[in-house]
């Protein structure tokens, strides 16, 4: 069996590769080779097997090589986990185009292009895909790009779940709260260095709801392993929507 992890170098993608190392795992990083190499260690510390693909998801001919990659290197396919994720925040006003692009690109479209390489393997070997989104996408945090490119993905997860659904392949997404991340660190300097009128009630709440990688990962481990669950977003933020 082989997964592919986008975004494995560090944080949620890194757990989640290790997580699922009894599995041959494809380690999917866009520029920090030492700590892909660093997770593909991991994996093999846990008994797994581990190659790394340096394939920047924004980029379709770049996505389609990391799915063969991982097809020529281990015969087959049997989950995406679609993992790689930015967030550039900023005020609705300051936000450029490149970054909104940026953003979306990265978080949303490059989740689609690796799903859409990775669809006919999946459709043979009846495997899973799973999104890792945000409870942003339903709160609408962080901002405008984040928040848009993670209720993308809630989307994104049920249209497939309906279209591959029959061919046995199960979609699914993980919604985490804030996690003990460099990205979560981004954003939260962010907030905390103005005003961000609209959410004074989150912000003032964060460090209560923070989980570390390993529970985000070990969702996704439960995504993949439970048949009966599909077209799911799964919460994981410890009650913040509520």
């Amino acid at each position: 069996m082989a997964v592919v992890v986008t975004g494995a170098s560090r944080g949620i993608g890194r757990a989640t590769a290790v997580e699922l190392a009894e599995r041959d795992v494809v380690v999917d990083y866009r520029s920090d080779e030492g700590a892909a190499a660093e997770t593909a260690r991991r994996v093999r510390d846990a008994g797994g097997e581990a190659v790394t693909v340096r394939a920047d998801v924004r980029e379709s001919a770049a996505a389609d090589r990391l799915i063969e990659t991982a097809v020529d290197e281990f015969g087959s396919l049997d989950a995406v986990v679609n993992n790689a994720g930015i967030a550039r925040p900023n005020r609705l006003e300051e936000t450029t185009d490149e970054a909104w692009e940026s953003v979306i690109d990265t978080n949303l479209s490059g989740a689609f292009r690796v799903t859409r390489a990775a669809a006919p393997h999946l459709r043979e070997s009846g495997g899973d895909v799973v999104f890792l989104s945000s409870v942003g996408g339903t709160l609408g945090t962080v901002d405008a790009g984040y928040a848009a490119s993670k209720a993308g993905l809630h989307g994104l997860t049920r249209a497939l779940a309906r279209e591959l659904g029959p061919d046995g392949v199960q979609v699914n997404a993980v919604a985490p709260g804030p996690v003990e991340t460099d990205l979560n660190e981004v954003i939260l300097d962010h907030l905390e260095s103005i005003e961000f009128r609209g959410h004074e009630n989150v912000d003032t709440h964060l460090p209560e709801y923070a989980c570390d990688p390993a529970t985000v990962a070990d969702s996704v481990r439960y995504l993949i392993e439970n048949d009966h669950v599909h077209g799911e977003i799964l919460d994981v933020d410890g009650g913040m929507r509520l």
